[in-house]
């Protein structure tokens, strides 16, 4: 059987000052940000059905987020440090808030291959060391009992995806593990999509180019993909504000959107 953390009050409430996706509670905008950083098990090497839900944990070590599978001394690890397999695993029960809303769990990065497994399922798997891992958990969170999320992660050597060449011969060193933050997102049923996750070309999130760039103008596009998770039509309307460095409004504006039941699309503004 796993272990079901209780955790104290400083670590439930801790969220990361700074975070490199820029995923801070914004009031009014139907999404909530909580970290999912603290008392995560971790074990160095394989272990066999680590990925199931009744598996025995109790004897890893635990570790916070973001967490590298080791140290290095000043002058790095001379390409010894340690390539291979690794697991993470993590049980909690979720607020009973969230029940109803699109759930996501974003790791910022995991290095090297990956896999991700909710109670057993697997979620995600993900080739590369330096993109999010994101998994849609709406569906397949249990309510009322322990959730684990398993993770499976490998840095070994690997010509598919960056670096591509082998540690030895690169003048870096990386060292693997869940090195960046990880964040449990929720959404409204209709919300502004994530980049990463919905992959669409020059699109996807909120996507800005300039052109015409001088020193006194510069034309400004503004591209906005939304998703409507419910079975009726959305109607509504994106406004914009651009704050100068000083925090000062120069520009308001805003787009109509509408979005059919269960679709996706974008609004466009210059």
């Amino acid at each position: 059987m796993g272990v079901l953390f209780t955790l104290p009050l400083w670590a439930v409430n801790y969220t990361p000052e700074f975070s490199t996706a820029g995923f801070f509670r914004i009031a009014n905008t139907g999404r909530d940000v909580s970290s999912l950083n603290p008392a995560w098990r971790f074990h160095k090497g394989a272990a066999v059905g680590a990925e199931r839900a009744d598996f025995n944990d109790s004897g890893w070590e635990v570790v916070s987020l973001p967490h590298g599978i080791e140290y290095l001394p000043s002058e790095a690890s001379g390409c010894v440090n340690y390539q291979g397999e690794i697991w993470y695993r993590k049980h909690f029960v979720p607020d009973h808030s969230l029940k109803g809303k699109k759930l996501y769990v974003h790791f910022e990065a995991i290095m090297g291959k990956s896999k991700v497994y909710l109670n057993g399922k697997l979620m995600s798997e993900h080739f590369g060391g330096y993109l999010p891992v994101i998994v849609d958990v709406s569906s397949d969170l249990k309510w009322d009992a322990d959730n684990v999320i398993s993770i499976w992660a490998d840095n070994s050597d690997d010509p598919v995806y960056p670096p591509g060449k082998a540690q030895s011969v690169l003048d870096f060193t990386y060292c693997g593990g869940i090195y960046r933050d990880c964040w449990l997102i929720s959404h409204n049923n209709v919300y502004i999509t994530d980049a990463n996750m919905e992959n669409e070309v020059a699109g996807g999130g909120l996507f800005v180019s300039y052109s015409n760039v001088s020193d006194v103008s510069a034309d400004v596009l503004l591209k906005i993909h939304v998703r409507n998770e419910t079975n009726a039509s959305f109607r509504g309307k994106v406004e914009y504000e651009f704050l100068a460095p000083d925090g000062k409004s120069e520009l308001k504006t805003s787009v109509p959107v509408n979005i059919a039941g269960g679709k996706a699309g974008s609004e466009e503004k210059k």
